[in-house]
């Protein structure tokens, strides 16, 4: 399967008795950004037809939460400590893939020998440390809230377990999530599909009739992996 970018049509009063399209559910579409990855085609977040699906399953780190920038400074100083340097480019272009695998490619690269648990629990302490700043993505906390009560709603995210909760927690979201699975719950981060197959079998609901929303170009492969539908945040989020 491709990353989705599925058009939902006008309110129903905005068609003609013979149009074949279903109103908007959750009504008019923030407008897209300068991120959007298929103008004149995506519906910048409104969802294909709902009832096609039975759950709803949205990435953490950059889908919801603008959390790229605490996770940046926490792996970082981290790191530094451990005589590694972390540059931003690196850091962006593994996007998706958990902290303990960027590590060790970053030590990899560099010749470095270094003890990656130890540095991913150093990281996380450093970002628990700064969790009461992390900002949300309105538009997209938006579509959750709209969704919540529809269909179950769970968190698939590659970061870490204490991360995720605590991020849950500073910024209220945790109540509109059925469920929760993180990192630790997988042995492989995306782009394997591991992550959605396991979140999928954990609210008993057939791959094929979940909906995924992701940021990263590792997390569209994991769920084109898995088999799911998937919409990429990126043009509406902000």
């Amino acid at each position: 399967m491709q990353a989705r970018h599925p058009r939902i049509g006008p309110p129903a009063d905005q068609h003609s008795s013979t149009s074949p399209h279903k109103p908007d559910p959750l009504g008019a579409a923030p407008p897209p950004d300068s991120n959007c990855p298929a103008p004149g085609t995506c519906d910048h977040g409104n969802p294909p037809d709902l009832d096609r699906y039975d759950a709803v399953l949205f990435d953490w780190d950059g889908t919801l939460v603008n959390s790229h920038p605490l996770n940046f400074r926490g792996l970082s100083r981290a790191c530094a400590s451990w005589g590694l340097t972390l540059n931003e480019s690196f850091y962006t272009s593994r996007i998706g893939t958990s902290g303990a695998e960027l590590i060790s490619e970053l030590a990899a690269v560099t010749g470095t020998h270094v003890p990656v648990d130890e540095v991913v629990a150093q990281c996380l302490d450093l970002i628990l440390d700064e969790i009461a700043e992390l900002q949300t993505y309105r538009p997209v906390v938006q579509l959750a809230e709209t969704l919540h009560g529809r269909l179950p709603l769970a968190i698939a995210s590659g970061g870490a377990r204490r991360a995720v909760h605590a991020g849950l927690d500073a910024t209220g979201l945790r109540p509109l999530f059925t469920d929760v699975i993180t990192g630790e719950d997988a042995p492989r981060g995306k782009p394997d599909p591991g992550l959605f197959l396991l979140t999928s079998a954990r609210l008993a609901v057939a791959p094929a009739r979940c909906l995924v929303y992701e940021d990263s170009t590792e997390g569209v492969q994991a769920a084109n992996a898995a088999g799911m539908d998937v919409v990429d945040v990126r043009c509406f989020r902000t």
